[in-house]
């Protein structure tokens, strides 16, 4: 079992993305990551950012160059696909110092390195919606009047949707961590604890079996805290008969995992019990709607239409299921607004969430398309679960 993407693999993916910038006669193409959403710069060269941003440019010939902050330097060389690397003010952390002892270069710098002294006249732009300012002037006043930055979050977003064989490995094995943390939790887990002192068991038994990190802030926390689709866990204790939501979710070779699950101490209510379990059949109803050529609004149709059909549409938040990969949630989601054919090999989160005025609770595990259906990689304790 390999432990991370191959090296060969991140040199694929810059030709692939240089063929798309001739074809659309793009001179370079720049995308951005921070220390939460570090996914297009890991994607590109393993390089995950800590304190500062990093971006990488690639032009349409020759070598990418990996931007980073001005700390950053030694750890980037140690880890980076990406050989080329130049420090920029830009990109160092968010409290600005100043550095006057490091030599760093500007963005001129940067395009006159990768196209030879020619002006980058049309500049190809990624992660757009989390690209600090900056970064954005620095790069407008580097271009000048006449270059033109095109807003083309597609071009990686689509290469990051289908998955290589080694892709799938890596979420397949972040998911059988993830399950395993699991029920190391659920064994451990007590009344009275708190919700902090339980996320401790779960960290400790994610890192333990193999995780490279937590795939996000992972969480547990009950009561009508619950309702949150998303939220922290907190000093509050366990309790008897309230709703508890766990969301366990390792890393492994920079690929996220996450399983989703509602808990209850003692015995459900029967109305909790038979929401519960109206959950979990629209969770694994979803898979059966899976396969590649499917319409993705198709699902998220058919998802609503579920709910309505038993009478929880009032109950409905999205659904039914997001993109997934080196990030948790990333593109592209299935809406019903989603125009997009399922492919092979896109990877998703079918995260199925249900919310009412007193509690919400989620199912979620990590599934691929396939060419007749859909992959699951993870089922555990898909049932309802009573401690």
């Amino acid at each position: 079992m390999i432990r991370e993407i191959p090296e060969t693999e991140f040199h694929q993916r810059i030709k692939r993305i240089q063929k798309k910038l001739v074809e659309k006669d793009f001179d370079a193409y720049l995308v951005h990551s921070n220390e939460a959403d570090h996914a297009s710069v890991r994607y590109l060269s393993d390089h995950w950012p800590i304190f500062e941003t990093a971006g990488v440019i690639v032009p349409k010939e020759g070598d990418p160059i990996l931007l980073i902050g001005p700390e950053a330097e030694p750890f980037a060389v140690q880890r980076s696909k990406v050989k080329k690397i130049r420090k920029l003010l830009a990109y160092r952390e968010s409290a600005e110092p100043d550095y006057p002892d490091i030599q760093v270069s500007t963005f001129k710098d940067v395009f006159d390195e990768i196209s030879g002294g020619k002006e980058i006249k049309r500049l190809a732009l990624g992660d757009y919606a989390i690209l600090p300012m900056p970064v954005f002037e620095g790069v407008k006043e580097a271009l000048g009047p006449k270059g033109e930055i095109i807003r083309a979050e597609w071009i990686i977003s689509d290469m990051r949707a289908v998955k290589s064989e080694n892709e799938v490995a890596m979420m397949k094995e972040a998911h059988r961590i993830s399950e395993l943390a699991l029920e190391d939790l659920l064994k451990e887990m007590k009344i009275g604890m708190t919700e902090k002192e339980a996320m401790g068991i779960l960290y400790h038994a994610m890192y333990k079996h193999g995780a490279e990190c937590e795939a996000f802030p992972n969480y547990i926390f009950g009561g009508k805290q619950t309702q949150n689709a998303i939220a922290r866990a907190t000093y509050k204790k366990l309790e008897s008969g309230q709703m508890i939501q766990l969301c366990v979710g390792a890393r492994y070779g920079g690929y996220a995992s996450s399983v989703g699950r509602p808990v209850v101490f003692g015995k459900m209510s029967s109305e909790m019990k038979k929401q519960v379990q109206f959950g979990l059949d629209a969770h694994l109803i979803t898979y059966e709607w899976i396969k590649e050529g499917v319409i993705a609004k198709d699902v998220a149709e058919k998802y609503y239409q579920y709910f309505e059909k038993h009478g929880y549409a009032q109950y409905y938040l999205y659904g039914p299921c997001h993109g997934a990969g080196i990030i948790e949630v990333e593109k592209p989601w299935m809406e019903k607004t989603s125009n997009y054919p399922l492919k092979e090999n896109m990877t998703f989160m079918a995260d199925t969430f249900f919310t009412t005025p007193d509690y919400g609770f989620r199912w979620e595990d990590g599934f691929r398309v396939t060419k007749d259906g859909c992959e699951a990689f993870s089922s555990a304790r898909s049932e309802i679960i009573e401690l």
